[in-house]
């Protein structure tokens, strides 16, 4: 699930809705439905309707999903306080007339309008709702999403549409070439002297050291400077101590969260796979307190990916399947945490160390 536009784009026919759909989701949906969520303005005497928020679930490649996932599409829109709602499906009419039914009944039985039900394939679109010929062929009915004023509008705010979902993955898969091997040594360097520092024992402060390097990144990443090689294994080291994670999520609110999502993305992307849950699953926390669910989602497998037993990640993915609004998210008090976790941190000195992966 992803948040509406932040900026004012209006959408008044079927070709405005599908050409906007791909600037809400961060890439070019295929074989989908997706349903655009509507709530009333602020103002109590306007009829006028605000796009809050989209959903897209993949088609079911068995009929017997069908029933499921039209619940499941009735119950995430209920939860979110949805009266209206417009669906597309993405595909065939095969494959999406019968999830298309099955959803628009779901939404009947829980009381949501379905403004329009429309099927996208090849450059054209068909209605399910609108019975005019003169208005919507049956053999579909042409559209340019790209000279869209719709889709301009998103472009000029700067939303970008990739082409699909995989290429929206890719934006986190691990970097190659010099990099890649410069990262390793520093990470083999790294590794071994926490493990020499771990074996003296001590008071060795993990804790307040990671959190100076996180704020530091910060720093470099607001500034637009790229991490060094060292920065990057070290900070990889760090962050596979939970409470140093977690005394990172109490920077949120000093610096902007584009800063923190950067920040994020280049570490996911260039530490060491063996490293990559914290950061990646840090990164999709930040992508869903700004309502950006398919980065959220694609940076959850990231971290499941490395480590399938990662608990934030879990937490995290459960607060996508649930439909949890990213305002729920935006509410918490993060620097208010910092104390409490600096305490915890003090009782259980463990959670500060680094736990290296194995062959680290």
């Amino acid at each position: 699930m992803t948040s509406g536009l932040d900026h004012t784009v209006r959408l008044s026919r079927p070709a405005d809705f599908i050409a906007i759909v791909p600037y809400m989701l961060g890439f070019h949906p295929r074989r989908s439905i997706v349903a655009m969520a509507f709530e009333p303005t602020a103002d109590p005497d306007s009829t006028a309707r605000g796009l809050r928020f989209s959903m897209r679930f993949d088609l079911p490649d068995n009929s017997e999903d069908t029933p499921g996932l039209a619940r499941r599409f009735a119950d995430l829109l209920t939860r979110n306080g949805t009266e209206r709602a417009m669906l597309i499906g993405y595909g065939p009419g095969w494959h999406v007339t019968p999830v298309m039914d099955a959803v628009r009944g779901a939404l009947s039985e829980a009381g949501i309008d379905t403004i329009d039900a429309l099927r996208v394939e090849d450059g054209r679109y068909w209605s399910y709702l609108c019975p005019d010929p003169d208005c919507c062929s049956p053999d579909g009915v042409p559209y340019d999403a790209g000279t869209n004023p719709a889709a301009a509008a998103a472009v000029f705010a700067g939303y970008v549409a990739r082409p699909d979902r995989a290429a929206l993955s890719a934006m986190l898969a691990p970097a190659g070439g010099q990099d890649r091997e410069q990262v390793q040594a520093a990470t083999r360097e790294a590794c071994a002297q926490a493990r020499s520092l771990l074996a003296a024992g001590g008071d060795h402060d993990w804790y307040h050291e990671g959190l100076a390097q996180v704020a530091a990144a910060l720093d470099r990443t607001q500034a637009g400077q790229d991490l060094s090689a060292d920065e990057v294994a070290w900070l990889g080291v760090r962050l596979s101590a939970i409470f140093v994670r977690d005394a990172a999520m109490t920077l949120i609110g000093r610096y902007d969260d584009d800063t923190h999502i950067r920040l994020w993305t280049q570490l996911t992307r260039r530490v060491e796979p063996d490293f990559a849950a914290p950061p990646a699953a840090l990164l999709a926390f930040l992508a869903l307190r700004t309502g950006d669910g398919p980065l959220a989602r694609v940076a959850v497998e990231r971290a499941l990916s490395v480590d399938p037993r990662y608990s934030l990640a879990h937490l995290i993915r459960t607060a996508l399947d649930c439909g949890l609004p990213p305002e729920t998210v935006c509410g918490m008090d993060f620097a208010g945490m910092a104390d409490e976790i600096a305490d915890k941190a003090a009782q259980r000195p463990d959670g500060t160390r680094p736990v290296l992966p194995v062959g680290w």
